[in-house]
Parts: C-alpha cells; sequence; structure tokens
C-alpha cells in the first residue's frame, strides 16, 4: 500500500497484455532497438512521481530498458521504482529509490 501525497503512480507490465508465440511471452510494449515486441522484459514496473505522465512514462521507458539496465536508470534519475522480474520462484524485487527502498524495521509483513 502506498500513501501518496502530491505524488502519482503507474505500472507498466506484460501481466495483462500479451502473446504467446513459440512458447515465447512477447508484451504489448515494443522495443524500437529490435522494433518488435519486449522479449524477456520485467513482469511489471511501478514508478511513483510528481505527475501521472511522468510516473507512466518512466514506467514504460524503464520497461524497455528492462531489468538490467532499468535500475541504474532509475537510479541516476532519483526515480522511486519497483521492478518485478520473473525468475525459477516465481517474482523478485528490485526496489529503487528511498520510498522502496525502506529500511528493514520499518517494513511490515502482510
Amino acid at each position: 500500500m502506498l500513501a501518496l501525497e502530491d505524488a502519482a503512480v503507474a505500472t507498466s507490465g506484460d501481466y495483462r497484455h500479451w502473446v504467446e508465440l513459440g512458447g515465447r511471452r512477447l508484451s504489448h510494449t515494443m522495443d524500437p532497438a529490435r522494433g518488435g515486441p519486449l522479449t524477456g522484459a520485467p513482469a511489471s514496473v511501478t514508478v511513483v512521481a510528481r505527475s501521472c505522465m511522468a510516473a507512466d512514462a518512466w514506467a514504460t521507458a524503464l520497461m524497455v530498458r528492462g531489468g538490467a539496465e532499468g535500475p541504474a536508470l532509475a537510479r541516476r534519475m532519483g526515480l522511486d521504482v519497483l521492478l518485478l522480474e520473473r525468475d525459477s520462484g516465481g517474482l523478485s524485487e528490485t526496489p529503487v529509490g528511498p520510498l522502496f527502498e525502506a529500511p528493514a524495521d520499518l517494513v511490515q509483513e502482510a
């Protein structure tokens, strides 16, 4: 749960709009370098920013950059981001920024 004040949140992901073709999961988001759908992208990228327009733009851009390059870009830009990536155990989280990198003593288990 996020309590926001003077901020907005947006999430981009492939968990709602995707197609499986030849055993590969293809996102609805396009990779400009390939000229086709993203492959191997994070499951989702959530961004908190001052405006919804900025949050949405960054969420999509970081989705395209992927799990390897996205977190580094988010750190350079001072963004608050949560990336979810698929792995053999389900989903793993990569938090970036003070909003998502909460100290362990402040994190409450559900």
